[in-house]
């Protein structure tokens, strides 16, 4: 049995039926630990899989294969209640368990020491001392450290991103991606791009300045009760209509939201999957509000027929303008004039970006190749792509 706090507040124990493959909540007290979880005196049964509220915070595939190495080799098997007590003990946030331990014996290390080290295998040393503590989704090798800001004095967690071979310089498309995001007036998390450019570095964003706690954080996977396995399935019509009716900001988020699509069609992001977006609220429900980006990467660069995640009036293609107005128009609450004015926001976000990235190729000569397929796409999407709606765009330009 593990017990499961909400904002420092006992809410009830998680258990596993080995037998029937059934993960079992109950709650003891009157403590929600989830949007679509509320307090009720009978079981939360999910079958085969842990519930999406404690999926969401589940290794996939690099840091799976280094926990299923090592737990393997002390249980003898892994199944996601083995993998999620063992992790646990140093989940930070909203949500903590019992056996919670923040505190570990890892080296204190500094965030410059992270961003202007020279070390080539940096990220494997980070891996190292940070595993165990390294609750976080999503394929890409990463890795969640505990950090000291210099400037601040203060400690946080931070998601830091290395790549391998089979996609180069990721950690610069990101770095840039998120850049323009900025210039579109999305809100993201401060982020960095280490100084040898292997690693990408974005601070947690789920630390409430108010106090010392968190805000509740879930992402649209746990919002439609999915769990990982189901995150390339719905629409982001589905999302926006969700938006609206969890959001106390709604016209505010939906607004960011349709720049987000819009952004995600520019830069050609293929995996704005349901783990991709999320919603931020205070423990009081008082505030309620769409998460800043995250993940955002040209993924056409390395993919060149990958297409959206998700659909789009029924469709996964890279929507042409007037696709992506009517979206606005329909799901986001703009008229015609605030979803044009929003869009050519955008519009001069990724020329902006197109010009620093000129200018970083002739800087960094091990770049020239895979910026000018940056460019590349950017132009198909500032050109092409923005009278007309393509399923994949291997033929126009890669």
């Amino acid at each position: 049995m593990l017990k499961v706090l909400a904002n420092k507040q006992l809410a009830g124990s998680l258990n596993y039926d080995a037998g029937r493959q059934e993960y079992v909540f109950n709650y003891t007290n009157d403590n929600p630990i989830s949007l679509t979880m509320p307090y009720t005196s009978k079981s939360y049964l999910s079958t085969y899989h842990i519930h999406p509220i404690f999926d969401m915070n589940m290794p996939e595939g690099y840091l799976f294969e280094l926990f299923k190495n090592l737990l393997t080799k002390e249980y003898g098997e892994l199944n996601d209640y083995i993998l999620f007590k063992y992790l646990s003990r140093t989940i930070e946030g909203y949500l903590t368990y019992e056996d919670h331990s923040k505190k570990s014996d890892h080296p204190s290390l500094e965030l410059d020491e992270v961003l202007h080290n020279n070390d080539t295998d940096i990220f494997a040393k980070l891996v190292r001392i940070f595993l165990e503590q390294s609750a976080i989704s999503g394929v890409q090798p990463k890795v969640l450290a505990q950090l000291k800001d210099r400037v601040t004095l203060t400690q946080k967690e931070y998601v830091i991103k290395s790549f391998s071979q089979e996609y180069p310089h990721l950690a610069e498309n990101e770095y840039f991606c998120m850049k323009s995001l900025t210039y579109a007036g999305i809100p993201v998390a401060p982020f960095w791009l280490s100084d040898n450019k292997k690693l990408f570095v974005m601070e947690k964003f789920t630390y409430e300045q108010a106090d010392d706690s968190f805000y509740g954080f879930e992402e649209f996977c746990v919002l439609f009760a999915l769990n990982k396995e189901s995150k390339y399935s719905g629409s982001y019509e589905k999302i926006a209509k969700a938006i609206a009716k969890i959001s106390t900001q709604k016209e505010e988020d939906l607004q960011l939201f349709f720049k987000l699509l819009v952004m995600n069609v520019l830069l050609k992001n293929g995996d704005a999957h349901l783990k991709n977006f999320g919603m931020l609220y205070t423990s009081d429900l008082k505030k309620r509000f769409l998460a800043p980006a995250y993940d955002v990467v040209n993924t056409c660069l390395y993919l060149p027929r990958d297409k959206p995640a998700l659909t789009m009036f029924g469709k996964k293609v890279w929507s042409s303008k007037n696709e992506l107005l009517k979206f606005g128009q329909m799901y986001c609450l703009l008229n015609e004039s605030e979803s044009k004015e929003a869009f050519n926001t955008c519009i001069e976000a990724v020329v902006k970006l197109r010009s620093e990235i000129v200018d970083y190729t002739n800087v960094h000569r091990d770049f020239v190749d895979f910026g000018k397929k940056f460019i590349a796409i950017i132009d198909f999407s500032l050109n092409e792509n923005i009278d007309k709606a393509y399923k994949d765009i291997s033929n126009g330009i890669l």
